[in-house]
């Protein structure tokens, strides 16, 4: 049986790891609330891109070297996690698809660029080729990051795809559904492919656009903002699932924390109260003796 300073200690121990899980939670929280203001904002934005350029398609096929299919090179795969832990199962779900992540693409060659140093340090594990030069790395889009940073990081990718370096670019992120469900998603961002339903007009109306320039140009100028819009918007999507994650973890360790502290707070008490009882009796029998 553990003694009164061994359960004290552990009564110390466990509401000190409690402070922490409580200061991480509030910071977690606090973050979330941006991140959904964010990712509230980028969805506005792509949404408005998407029935921009859905209205000048009107069906029509585009001529643009992100939408022509390679048949040769690697795919790559552009993966997200996060930088720390505390965050639940988050990083071990992303990892657990990286395992399985040729049984996808049994035949295709992969070339990795992984967002966040978890889910780095299992690419590196795991031995798959980083399409990142020696000693570059994008553990800083999985922070607090900008479009600007983010838009640096899709050019890169863009120009690989258009010299026919790579087959195809495939993300694989966390969507946020809401506090308490946040999906795994995989998404084609090359060859680029624009899906209808977008336009403000009704189906049996045609928009009639006078264009200048041309509509094939504002469409070489329009279709790279809108790769560049799709990928911040998942970008914005896995850092609010994150924060989502992170806060919805620290609110369950502090809820055990709570519970364990009234466990040991109840041992405590009788150890004491055992004590106690014993030490009188001790006194009671010395007065007989």
């Amino acid at each position: 049986m553990a003694s009164l300073k061994e359960v004290k200690n552990r009564i110390s121990s466990v509401g000190n790891t409690k402070k922490i899980t409580q200061a991480r939670q509030m910071v977690a929280s606090a973050q979330l609330h941006q991140a959904q203001g964010l990712l509230e904002n980028t969805s506005i934005y792509k949404e408005s891109m998407d029935r921009l350029i859905s209205s000048l398609l009107d069906h029509e096929e585009i001529e643009s070297p992100y939408t022509q299919k390679q048949e040769t090179g690697p795919v790559a795969i552009v993966i997200f996690s996060s930088n720390s832990g505390m965050c639940g199962s988050f990083n071990v779900n992303m990892t657990k698809v990286l395992h399985n992540i040729r049984a996808y693409y049994p035949e295709d060659p992969l070339l990795f660029f992984p967002i966040g140093k978890k889910i780095r340090e299992s690419v590196e594990k795991e031995g798959f080729d980083i399409g990142f030069e020696s000693g570059e790395e994008a553990d800083h889009l999985a922070g607090k990051t900008t479009y600007q940073a983010a838009a640096e990081m899709v050019t890169h990718l863009m120009e690989l795809y258009r010299s026919k370096k790579v087959k195809q670019v495939e993300l694989i992120y966390y969507h946020f559904k809401n506090m308490a469900i946040q999906e795994i998603k995989e998404m084609t961002l090359l060859p680029f492919s624009m899906s209808k339903g977008f336009s403000n007009t009704p189906s049996n109306e045609k928009a009639d656009f006078i264009m200048e320039p041309s509509k094939q140009q504002l469409l070489e100028e329009l279709i790279p903002m809108v790769i560049k819009s799709n990928f911040y918007y998942v970008l914005m999507q896995n850092q609010t699932s994150e924060h989502a994650a992170r806060t919805m973890a620290m609110q369950m360790a502090t809820e055990n924390a709570d519970q364990i502290l009234g466990e040991l707070q109840l041992a405590y008490n009788k150890l004491r109260q055992q004590n106690i009882t014993s030490e009188l009796l001790d006194i009671i029998g010395s007065s007989f003796a």
